[in-house]
């Protein structure tokens, strides 16, 4: 992925999560992943993939803690 981009694009997205680019659209008609459209486009800013993801990371590791909850 270049860096200093701005927005990112679905297909770009999709490799990173070992996901199909229609299934990164699903999860962006979803709601689970932030976008944005410019003009006919559908973005997702750089900023918020990354809170995004940080976010996942967090839940995830969470989840595996040990004696949490289970």
């Amino acid at each position: 992925m270049e860096n200093g981009k701005e927005f990112l694009k679905p297909a770009e997205v999709g490799p990173l999560l070992g996901l199909s680019t229609g299934r990164i659209y699903q999860l962006i008609a979803d709601g689970v992943l932030p976008s944005v459209r410019i003009g006919g486009a559908i973005r997702i800013p750089r900023a918020a993939w990354e809170a995004w993801l940080e976010e996942q990371k967090a839940r995830a590791l969470e989840a595996v803690r040990p004696g949490c909850g289970g």
